[in-house]
């Protein structure tokens, strides 16, 4: 229970259109009411279905294969030195480092993360490049449409 958190990476759009960590910070564990020893973070909630952030999306579009609507987990191995060209996809995904390094590339530059960090990438362009022991992610993609948007600071 005393271990780092991580941190929390959320991506957005800035005032002149570009993809940004909009939300970058530590996680803060509390405890949970009622029950002793345990303790919990809500790294993202919406209150309704998930938007695509407006704007941010100049790169190529990679279908990845999930409809509006629907949801798929996958655990993605990426090799040391993998660089993943700039794209944006029709998904929310909601991004966690299990082992090894990588940086997330937004337009405003690059965001590394390490085991334990997470990272809610908005449909925004955005590029992955891994650190020299490659990386293991768990990515939760949620489908959205593509004419669904929301502006996001």
């Amino acid at each position: 229970m005393s271990a780092p958190a991580g941190r929390l990476l959320i991506t957005g759009v800035d005032a002149a259109g570009r993809s940004c960590a909009a939300q970058d910070g530590p996680v803060t564990l509390e405890g949970f009411p009622g029950f002793e020893g345990i303790l919990f973070s809500v790294l993202y909630a919406t209150a309704a279905a998930p938007t695509l952030s407006d704007g941010g999306r100049s790169a190529d579009t990679l279908d990845l294969g999930v409809p509006p609507g629907t949801i798929n987990w996958k655990i993605i191995d990426y090799g040391p030195g993998v660089a993943f060209s700039m794209h944006h996809t029709d998904t929310v995904d909601l991004d966690l480092v299990l082992s090894g390094s990588v940086e997330l590339l937004l337009d405003d530059g690059a965001h590394p993360l390490e085991a334990g960090d997470t990272a809610v990438v908005t449909g925004v362009d955005h590029a992955w490049r891994t650190g020299p022991d490659g990386c293991r992610l768990s990515v939760m993609s949620v489908g959205v449409a593509a004419e669904t948007s929301s502006t996001a600071t």
